[in-house]
């Protein structure tokens, strides 16, 4: 049998600067640096703009030392006093409700929503509400029933 000559191995030759990586991967680690730096400014710049553009677009917002807008509300009336209040609130606050009275009746309608002049509050007790059956008839008369009217007229604002 023969031998073949066997090659002697080619060594590389060593890096110019005598260590692994040398010169090559010095560059090579500059141009990712430098690519790195390039995207962030860039991702800076993009988000900039889109912020600015953001902010033009947004609606504007009332400055906290602007003075307050002047509103068109009606003022609530002042709650009257007298004895139409406590007769109120003793005949009838257990179904109506009447801020003004402090009371939160859930049977009847709403007083303040309603707003009824005297005269239809004076009519609703003398013949039991307007007709629904479930307020009874006379639940107050003569100057009781006119009391009674003229405050829940004042106080629902009717």
């Amino acid at each position: 049998m023969t031998e073949e000559p066997v090659e002697p191995k080619q060594e590389l030759a060593p890096p110019p600067d005598g260590k692994p990586g040398g010169a090559a991967a010095w560059i090579f680690g500059g141009w990712i640096g430098a690519l790195v730096a390039v995207l962030v400014v860039a991702a800076w710049l993009v988000g900039k703009d889109e912020g600015r553009r953001q902010a033009e677009n947004a609606a504007p917002t009332q400055v906290a030392t602007a003075p307050p807008a002047k509103t068109t509300a009606k003022p609530e009336p002042a709650a009257p006093a007298g004895p139409g209040k406590q007769l109120f609130a003793t005949k009838c606050g257990s179904c109506h409700t009447l801020k003004a009275a402090g009371t939160n009746g859930a049977v009847g309608p709403s007083l303040d929503d309603l707003q009824p002049d005297a005269a239809l509050v004076e009519a609703a007790i003398q013949n039991g509400g307007a007709g629904s059956g479930a307020m009874p008839k006379g639940l107050a008369a003569g100057n009781d029933a006119k009391q009674i009217a003229d405050f829940v007229a004042q106080a629902a604002g009717g």
